[in-house]
């Protein structure tokens, strides 16, 4: 069901750009419940709208999960300050998912002997897997814990959820590298991640093999940064829905 943004202003595009996305109120105090300010769940912990229990960045900092940088259609979601997206992106590049897609990155190259090439045995396999890493950690540290806080742009992917078609999850996934949310909830280009690819991308240049350093091989590495975000982002929205058609439990 689609909530109401009490601070979306109603213009056709920010209904257009974000349609269905859960609110950003406007105090850290509003947000913590679908209750109004002061109410909180029996348990006394604060709730969503639905009555979905939404993580306090300053409480959840030991352990990196999917949950920290992924808000629910049913939740609402407090404006992050500075301090908690720098957290959110240290916990961020060392997560499961992260980790999982360091692998997949890794490996992929390794099958096609594609960039960065470092061969096809088994040592240029863990020379891939550590450069792929290393090169996920700088995207997620300029991106989360650096530009985010310094261009006042939210880093976390709002999953539109079953409600809508397939066809509408998966673009609003593949265009979420190019789209975000500003810290007060309007639709805007996502520069925090994209120049956050773009450091990470020309960071390569120094760890590459020699035949990788370039800034045509630069630009190369850059798009595949972008790519993968946005295969990201697809797996994101519909993990849980695979998942439950698999019979497995919700990841979190």
């Amino acid at each position: 069901m689609a909530q109401t943004d009490p601070l979306q202003a109603p213009d056709a595009e920010a209904k257009l750009s974000w349609p269905d996305a859960p609110a950003l109120p406007e105090s850290p105090a509003a947000s913590t419940s679908g209750a109004p300010v002061g109410e909180s769940s029996l348990a006394g912990e604060p709730t969503g709208s639905a009555g979905n229990f939404i993580p306090d960045p300053e409480e959840h900092l030991s352990l990196p999960t999917r949950r920290d940088m992924t808000i629910l259609p049913a939740e609402t979601a407090h404006p992050l300050t500075s301090h908690e997206k720098v957290l959110l992106g240290l916990k961020e590049s060392v997560s499961l998912f992260s980790i999982v897609g360091w692998s997949a990155s890794a490996g992929y190259s390794h099958l096609i002997n594609s960039s960065p090439n470092y061969g096809t045995d088994k040592a240029a396999f863990g020379e891939r897997l550590g450069s792929a890493a290393l090169r996920s950690v700088t995207d997620n540290l300029f991106s989360v814990a650096l530009f985010a806080p310094l261009l006042h742009e939210d880093p976390r992917y709002y999953e539109l959820g079953a409600g809508h078609s397939f066809f509408k999850r998966f673009l609003h996934g593949v265009e979420r590298p190019l789209i975000t949310k500003s810290d007060d909830g309007r639709p805007t280009a996502n520069f925090s991640l994209i120049a956050g690819n773009l450091v990470g991308s020309a960071l390569t240049n120094a760890y590459y093999p020699e035949r990788n350093r370039s800034a045509g091989q630069t630009t190369v590495t850059f798009g595949a940064s972008m790519g993968g975000s946005a295969l990201g982002y697809v797996v994101n929205e519909f993990l849980n829905d695979a998942l439950a058609a698999a019979h497995i439990r919700k990841v979190d």
